[in-house]
């Protein structure tokens, strides 16, 4: 298509379902490749209870008015009109100029991202202070950490997922049982696509994916979301190492 003839070479499309606030040597996440995809789902770091959005590098040759039209048109129907402005006095008529996708994001939906937008760096801070007071209580620990935060990157502050050292797929869900039996609730980010059922049914193996398998056994992802406050930090903390100490991991 013509957007393709611009480029004249293979277009990068990021997908940065988790990675809204990130940074990378001073640039954000949505600013890096050519296209990038923001999910915006509930459990997001900023959410509209469900949608996303898309962003993209202006480049000369590209209107981006132009592009954001499009983007309107293939979101509802090929539509030329959305429902507001429908509703504006003696603006009933409107188009369907091409076939095209029901995926367009609500008012409503929207309306609540705006205010999340609003206060979406104190959040963001928060989050990191969260992940800042983990990393110091666990350094000690035979847990490997993901890095943030450093010179050159800062993570989303998404997730904050730790593996336990030498440990086996059995050993983990125990702790994650004994961490719910404590009242918090923790994860696994994620389950390797060889061991889901959809994917054995067309015969992959997760004997053939080693690597994938090991990252996944030991991983464990504790609670990190921005109406958490110190003294739930500190019981998730305590909580965490005295169930490790238990089950024998240290």
């Amino acid at each position: 298509n013509d957007i393709q003839k611009v480029f004249n070479r293979v277009i990068v499309m990021a997908d940065s379902a988790h990675g809204f606030g990130a940074t990378q040597n001073g640039i954000h996440a949505g600013a890096i490749a050519d296209f990038t995809c923001f999910s915006f789902h509930a459990v997001k770091n900023l959410t509209t209870a469900e949608g996303g959005a898309v962003t993209w590098k202006s480049r000369k040759g590209i209107n981006d008015e132009d592009l954001y039209k499009q983007y309107q048109l293939l979101s509802l129907h090929g539509q030329t009109k959305d429902a507001l402005s429908k509703n504006k006095l003696g603006a009933w008529e409107y188009d369907i100029v091409m076939p095209a996708y029901k995926c367009n994001m609500t008012d409503i939906n929207a309306a609540i991202g705006l205010i999340q937008l609003k206060r979406y760096q104190k959040m963001l801070k928060w989050r990191h202070e969260i992940i800042r007071r983990y990393d110091e209580a666990f350094k000690d620990l035979p847990i490997t950490l993901l890095n943030h935060k450093d010179d050159n990157h800062m993570s989303s502050g998404h997730l904050y997922f730790v593996r336990v050292n030498n440990i086996i797929e059995e050993k983990r869900n125990e702790i994650i049982i004994k961490m719910a039996e404590k009242g918090i609730a923790c994860n696994v980010h994620y389950k390797p696509l060889p061991m889901l059922t959809a994917y054995k049914n067309l015969e992959f193996d997760i004997e053939n994916y080693p690597n994938a398998y090991k990252q996944y056994k030991n991983q464990i992802t504790l609670p990190l979301y921005s109406k958490l406050d110190k003294t739930d930090i500190d019981y998730i903390i305590t909580c965490f190492k005295e169930i490790l100490k238990a089950c024998g991991c240290y």
